[in-house]
């Protein structure tokens, strides 16, 4: 388990968290689902470090050469500090030739040599400057109002990213991690507005009402009035599927499979209003719901029971009662200790 990770910065040049972000796959998923265990700055690091790697186009620079460019802005950084702050004058380095080649001319060289290695350059810490990051805790929700009127109800354990500015004509974006119900505000043809939940899968939307979950490898957009385009990236194309209300769409994030079925939105909306509404639904489903969304960590004593289907409701802004509507559902024993959830 990595140890020298402290700053986002540390991420980013981390090779093998560039490639999860790339490649996601369960064993990655679980790795760093590991690494950030319960800590608060982890999550927030690993989170605010995902929307900026979602951010650059893995096909025109590769995770190295995003290593090297994050290491030549931080010699960049120390090029300029040391103008506004200058080395002490007996601090120098001897070169081949027998110069005397002073700090801060060293560190020129090195920019421009490591400059050289990179001719694609990203922007990305010039967009996280400007970025506004909402989160939310396990088992918290928190609504949002965007700069452009959409409203946004963001459920626990997710966050969401977005320029503190748009400009008029241009694309509205915004980065999602965990799961959000989005009521859009219409505001022209050319305004679109954009849920990016990977580097290669997009929600297009122009005016409409629709939920997205985005968690552990998998994307699932359910849209409940209007209209929304889903764009995904491929090799050598582009796939886009156009949703029509009532409808749910699933992404494999490792399989890069798209599909989509008819469903009722309602099943899959209904957490904005502090409930949880169980239609066919599985305790397998559930218990995912109960780890991602609050933080439980869920043992279910008979596997046979991942697979019974469940009905009914209960409230979801209260897991104290939400437990005991599932045992009432279920017929069995569910035992809580702190965040381990038994079900007997």
């Amino acid at each position: 388990m990595k140890s020298d990770i402290h700053s986002v910065y540390d991420l980013l040049v981390d090779i093998s968290f560039l490639d999860w972000v790339k490649n996601p796959t369960e064993e990655t998923n679980s790795y760093w689902e590991e690494w950030q265990g319960s800590s608060p700055e982890r999550k927030l690091m690993l989170r605010e470090a995902k929307v900026i790697a979602n951010g650059i186009d893995f096909k025109k620079t590769s995770p190295e050469n995003i290593r090297k460019e994050l290491i030549f802005k931080r010699i960049q950084d120390s090029i300029h500090e040391d103008k506004e702050e200058p080395a002490p004058e007996n601090i120098k380095i001897k070169a081949k030739s027998g110069q005397i080649i002073a700090k801060n001319g060293w560190l020129k060289w090195a920019a421009v040599f490591i400059g050289l290695l990179v001719m694609s350059g990203i922007y990305y810490f010039a967009l996280n400057e400007r970025l506004i990051t909402h989160t939310t805790a396990y088992g918290e929700t928190k609504s949002i109002v965007l700069p452009d009127g959409s409203e946004i109800k963001l459920n626990g354990n997710s966050s969401l990213s977005y320029s503190n500015s748009w400009e008029i004509g241009e694309a509205r974006d915004v980065w999602l991690e965990g799961e959000a119900y989005f009521t859009v505000k219409h505001l022209g043809e050319q305004e679109k507005f954009v849920v990016h939940a990977t580097t290669d899968f997009n929600v297009e939307v122009l005016g409409t009402e629709f939920n997205v979950l985005n968690r552990k490898g998998k994307t699932k957009v359910v849209l409940s009035s209007g209209k929304v385009m889903l764009n995904l990236q491929k090799e050598s194309s582009e796939e886009r599927l156009q949703m029509a209300p009532g409808e749910m769409a699933e992404y494999i994030h490792n399989d890069k499979v798209l599909t989509k079925k008819e469903v009722d939105p309602k099943v899959y909306t209904s957490w904005r209003n502090n409930r949880l509404l169980f239609e066919d639904t599985s305790l397998k489903e559930i218990k995912a719901i109960l780890e991602s969304t609050y933080g439980l960590k869920v043992i279910v004593a008979d596997s046979n029971l991942l697979e019974k289907r469940l009905y009914g409701s209960a409230p979801s802004n209260d897991v104290t009662l939400l437990l005991e509507g599932l045992e009432r559902s279920l017929g069995n024993e569910i035992s809580i200790e702190g965040k381990l959830v038994t079900i007997k």
